[in-house]
């Protein structure tokens, strides 16, 4: 469920926005995934660590018809709203977090709005099966987007906004990670072990605050130490198991 207590600020169809008062000039935008009731609204994802006992101003973004923002005019509404919000709150930087769909719609977005950075959780590439052909979770939900104005991520803005991408090893995760484009400025690790609940795991192991505090906070060396204790590899230089892969049949995104 939901938590009552953070204000919603903008509902227009399937779309729901909240909005956390913050005490500084940063402002978070975290993007819910599909959460694990069809009914109900997915919950604000990472409550206590977007907002930083309250330091930053937070908008949760959640899609109750979990589109990957495919939703007719979805991604405008959302992108008025967080332009509205850093002038109103004089907010000196814009990031995005984003669990699995969150961290897709996250990523999509970024091609309009200048975040400072994205920090996205196992996100989806694609959701459609004609670009990941793997992936068979989700059926309900996908099966219901008549049009993809978002069909797979592409199009990064790397010298611009700072890119976070963690994934696991697990099969479908790397169906994913692996079609990711990768291009300086976009950091993105393979957890070997890891499956789809990597920020769950992460979070109930206490590593995920301090994990995305360094990021927000510019921490290189710290936010490097941490993904090299977890066992953590750039993309650029994991070599997928062919044996645990062998219906993977593509050409890895230059």
């Amino acid at each position: 469920m939901y938590d009552n207590s953070i204000p919603l600020v903008y509902e227009s169809g399937p779309l729901r926005i909240r909005y956390l008062k913050g005490q500084g000039s940063d402002l978070i935008v975290s993007f819910s995934g599909v959460g694990k009731q069809r009914s109900v609204e997915p919950p604000p994802e990472f409550p206590a660590i977007a907002s930083a006992d309250h330091q930053n101003h937070v908008l949760f973004v959640s899609d109750m018809s979990r589109s990957w923002l495919n939703g007719d005019g979805m991604a405008d509404q959302i992108l008025r709203c967080i332009q509205a919000t850093a002038d109103h709150v004089d907010a000196a930087r814009v990031s995005a977090l984003g669990n699995s769909m969150g961290g897709t719609m996250a990523l999509h977005l970024s091609r309009y709005f200048d975040f400072e950075k994205v920090i996205a959780f196992t996100p989806q590439y694609s959701v459609r099966s004609d670009d990941v052909p793997e992936e068979d979770r989700w059926h309900y939900f996908r099966k219901r987007i008549h049009t993809f104005h978002f069909p797979k991520v592409e199009e990064l803005r790397p010298e611009q906004t700072k890119y976070f991408i963690f994934h696991g090893d697990e099969d479908l995760e790397l169906a994913h990670a692996l079609r990711f484009p990768r291009r300086p400025g976009i950091s993105h690790f393979i957890l070997p072990g890891a499956d789809h609940r990597l920020a769950s795991d992460l979070h109930s192991s206490g590593v995920l605050a301090p994990l995305v505090d360094n990021i927000l906070a510019g921490k290189t060396r710290r936010f490097r130490r941490q993904i090299a204790d977890l066992g953590g590899v750039s993309i650029a230089q994991y070599t997928p198991d062919a044996d645990a892969l062998p219906q993977l049949d593509f050409a890895i995104a230059s």
